[in-house]
């Protein structure tokens, strides 16, 4: 299996920032898993109503703080290649 790495985990560091998305990531995605199993345990339509929403919301989430986490992860890789540029000429 390929996966990307970032530049930001090759450096070992992690920003409180990123720390504190990732943790909300683990949240979001273990409270989907349990929205996922309590709709398939629900057989009340109002219910059922209910978990759709409580999923589609959930998915929602988990998009946001994707793209907060590449929206970082962008940041951070730009200000390195700033300061590596920087390095090359001074």
């Amino acid at each position: 299996m390929l996966r990307r790495i970032s530049p930001i985990h090759q450096r070992g560091k992690v920003s409180q920032e990123q720390e504190e998305l990732m943790q909300s990531l683990r949240e979001a995605q273990r409270s989907l898993d349990h929205a996922y199993l309590a709709f398939d345990d629900i057989t009340d339509s109002d219910l059922m109503e209910s978990c759709i929403f409580e999923i589609r919301s959930l998915q929602s989430r988990i998009n946001y703080l994707l793209r907060q986490m590449k929206q970082l992860e962008g940041s951070q890789t730009a200000l390195s290649a700033a300061k590596e540029e920087r390095r090359r000429w001074v």
